[in-house]
């Protein structure tokens, strides 16, 4: 039986909307994103809707999103939890006539094929050969061997595939990698063969066991991994001395809600192997590995904290 999603008021999402549209007209605002963050911490239902506001607004080319009465009235019709296709197109009905454009909207006219998972699922599709698997809360399009990476984290695995992201084109003959969107740039890791990386900043090969970060401006080598990029794959999530604060965001992926530490734990640092369809068991190990207990007031709002 499916969950029927929370409903969120509307005077919430009209304020998430308010607070979006205030950081990114002043990214370097320091106070106004400390309002902000203790705004989302006042409520579950704050942070719930900040996060699904972030699944719509990044899909819009520089970041634009309509007016807050446009948006709230588009969300609502949309229960405010559909799939990202529908609310896409309900927000592309609204947007027709305005000036923000849909950066799905930059694909090419052959691209037809929608392949998207939603928050905590993972899915596999095998098209002409290739093995495509995304990861949670991941969309892309399929024409042939060429994919595009819209959102999230992709697994490809095959021959003589092309994979477009954000900062650049991916070539391989025969290879399997990871490519996952993140902010400001695309990480991409091999496994299996070399990729080619044509950007604008150059052009790169990346072989087996090796990583490299996409930025507008330049191509650069990833450090040592504390995360495990294709144990996801497996429904694993492993992890080797990783600071508790980006294990969370990194588990957060993976369940909708407010999942933090406190500041005074975030330092701490763990190694293990999770299972990511039992969020549950997942969190309950970390009470095993660290001195910190859960403390959990709905099933969207989770804290990690210090043992009394």
């Amino acid at each position: 039986m499916t969950a029927t999603p929370e409903r969120v008021p509307e005077a919430i999402v009209r304020m998430a909307i308010e607070w979006q549209m205030r950081l990114r007209a002043h990214p370097g605002n320091v106070e106004l994103f400390s309002q902000c963050q203790a705004w989302r911490l006042r409520d579950a239902r704050h942070e719930l809707a900040w996060q699904r506001m972030q699944q719509v607004s990044g899909h819009f080319r520089d970041s634009h999103l309509p007016d807050a009465t446009r948006t709230a009235a588009l969300l609502r019709q949309a229960d405010v939890d559909l799939s990202r296709r529908r609310t896409l197109k309900l927000l592309g009905v609204g947007l027709a006539a305005g000036s923000a454009t849909l950066l799905i909207g930059t694909a090419p006219p052959a691209w037809r094929s929608d392949f998207a998972t939603r928050v905590g699922e993972r899915r596999q599709w095998l098209v002409d050969g290739l093995h495509l698997q995304l990861n949670t809360d991941s969309a892309v399009d399929v024409h042939g061997h060429e994919v595009l990476l819209r959102s999230g984290e992709l697994l490809m695995d095959g021959s003589a595939w092309q994979v477009r992201c954000k900062y650049g084109v991916c070539d391989a003959a025969r290879a399997r990698a990871v490519l996952r969107e993140r902010d400001g740039y695309t990480e991409l890791h091999v496994e299996r063969g070399e990729v080619q990386v044509s950007a604008a900043s150059g052009t790169q090969r990346v072989q087996a066991g090796n990583g490299l970060a996409l930025f507008p401006g330049q191509l650069a080598a990833l450090p040592s991994a504390t995360l495990d990029p294709f144990a996801w794959a497996r429904g694993l999530l492993i992890v080797n001395d990783m600071r508790l604060a980006e294990f969370l965001a990194e588990a957060g992926r993976y369940r909708r809600g407010w999942l933090r530490c406190d500041p005074q734990i975030a330092d701490l640092r763990l190694s293990g192997v999770f299972r990511l369809d039992e969020p549950a068991t997942l969190l309950g190990n970390i009470t095993h590995l660290l001195p910190v207990r859960i403390e959990q007031h709905t099933r969207w709002w989770v804290r990690v904290v210090a043992q009394a």
